[in-house]
This record gives C-alpha cells, sequence and structure tokens, in this order.
C-alpha cells in the first residue's frame, strides 16, 4: 500500500536519532521526542558519576512491568525504535523499585 505524501514528508523530517542528558538525575530534555521509525535511535547519556536504574515502560501501561536497565556512570544506554513504538522512561535510583521515586519523561516514539 502506497504511503500518502503527507505521511512520507513528516516521517522523512524526523530525527534519525535524539540525545537525552542525565545530569544530577535530571533528563534533558524532559518531554515529547520523537525520532525515525527506520533505525532511529533514542541515547540516553549519564553524565554523573552514579549509576542508575533506566526503567522502560510502554505509555498507558503500568510502570511496574517496564523494563529495566542499568545506566553507568558516565556511560550511555541506546533504544531502537520501531513503528509505532511510544513508551515513558525514569531514571531512578539502583535500589528504587518504584518508577515516581525516580526522575522521568517522554513519551519517546517514532
Amino acid at each position: 500500500m502506497a504511503m500518502s505524501a503527507a505521511k512520507e514528508t513528516t516521517e522523512s523530517c524526523l530525527p534519525q536519532s535524539a540525545t537525552i542528558i542525565i545530569k544530577n538525575q535530571e533528563p534533558h530534555p524532559r518531554g515529547l521526542l520523537e525520532v525515525t521509525p527506520d533505525g532511529g535511535r533514542i541515547i540516553f547519556e549519564n553524565k554523573d558519576e552514579k549509576e542508575y536504574r533506566l526503567r522502560l515502560w510502554k505509555t498507558e501501561t503500568d510502570s511496574a512491568a517496564g523494563l529495566d536497565v542499568l545506566l553507568p556512570a558516565n556511560g550511555a544506554f541506546t533504544v531502537l525504535i520501531k513503528q509505532n513504538d511510544v513508551f515513558s522512561y525514569s531514571v531512578m535510583n539502583l535500589g528504587d523499585v518504584e518508577a515516581l521515586s525516580g526522575n522521568g519523561g517522554g513519551p519517546i516514539k517514532n
């Protein structure tokens, strides 16, 4: 099925990647980020000397059902985006289990 010219133009205008910088456990930028679904990536770059638990979950679902990954001190973690992906995230201390204990943002989408 052919894609409409408007939709094709919108998707082609989306960036290939976007970076979220973490400083003092705070994500910047914090709001909506959108990248192309064709290999698009969201890079979480930690500028702190401390590692964090990064929780990712599908928007409109319970954050407890999300995926937790380690965001290393002075390190990075990259998420690849698929067509129609939409998720939220929280930057948490390692020992925390509730997403609300951290500093979050999003949504992240294609």
